[in-house]
């Protein structure tokens, strides 16, 4: 069974019996951890180990599909691997847009993947889906675009005027698909513009530029499963530096948004945003 991976230089092994961690730093429910293991056990899926940020091993239980297998591989696994090696990942989607590099943040169900796929089907480069690794260079933050396919719902493909026939469906009771993105994988694009979404109750989207401490208050909540870095506190000396160093180079918005406005409203909002920014950039260059 080939699975697969975001990241290429990973060990990923297929076991026939469940690994195990000595001493844990943090449990819950079907998970525990520590700085450098990490151990998911899900009923009718797999018992996932992952370790120091380049290993990965698997045991399937009975009649589990690959698709089912690699939704949690590239999810939590993916992110504790991330974690393991401090590098910050975000709960959020990318792309490149007149040469600015936008990510899109929010819970499950906000519309990130939907509104990337937007931008991207209007001349936008796709960067990643869902789980954004950042990585902090000279001082500026960078995306690493490691994601090849985006994953949508029914009535998203169906507001984008996508066929969902040919698609591989993520797991079969679901209507959630794979949707694949052209990706230049491997390509390291600043940050410039953070959009974090949140649904609310009113009619007309709002718009909110945030400022001082509510930028990394915002980032913070944006990590992506945050809870795991209770049993890592050695990622979380390093993301507080890292998110301090976003904080006052890139622009965070917030966007009230209502429950039932379509992709294409929403990403005509964004847009108008991103131009305003690059105006404003262009006219601080131009002043310098």
């Amino acid at each position: 069974m080939q699975l697969r991976f975001p990241i290429k230089n990973i060990k990923i092994q297929l076991k026939s019996v469940k690994k195990d961690i000595a001493e844990p730093n943090h449990c819950y429910p079907s998970v525990c951890l520590n700085q450098h293991e990490f151990l998911l056990d899900l009923d009718g899926i797999a018992c996932f180990y992952a370790c120091n940020g380049n290993y990965i091993e698997l045991m399937p239980y009975p009649n589990v599909t690959q698709n089912a297998l690699e939704l949690y591989l590239n999810g939590s696994v993916y992110g504790a691997i991330l974690h393991q090696r401090k590098n910050l990942p975000m709960h959020g989607s990318c792309f490149s847009f007149q040469e600015v590099g936008v990510m899109i943040c929010g819970e499950s169900g906000v519309g990130k993947s939907s509104l990337t796929a937007s931008f991207c089907l209007n001349g936008a480069d796709f960067l990643t889906d869902d789980i954004t690794p950042i990585f902090i260079k000279e001082g500026k933050p960078f995306i690493w675009a490691i994601s090849d396919r985006i994953k949508l719902w029914s009535d998203s493909l169906q507001q984008l005027n996508q066929n969902e026939e040919e698609l591989v469906r993520i797991v079969p009771e679901r209507e959630k698909f794979y949707f694949p993105m052209e990706s230049d994988k491997g390509e390291e694009v600043a940050l410039d513009h953070v959009f974090v979404l949140q649904i609310y109750d009113k009619s007309t989207v709002k718009i909110q530029e945030l400022k001082g401490v509510e930028k990394f208050t915002a980032l913070r909540n944006e990590i992506y499963r945050k809870e795991f870095l209770q049993g890592m506190p050695e990622s979380e000396a390093v993301y507080l530096t890292q998110l301090i160093a976003i904080s006052q180079t890139v622009k965070i918005t917030k966007v009230y948004r209502p429950a039932d406005i379509s992709i294409e409203q929403l990403r005509l909002e964004l847009e108008k945003c991103i131009l305003t920014f690059l105006t404003k950039q262009s006219a601080a260059e131009a002043v310098v």
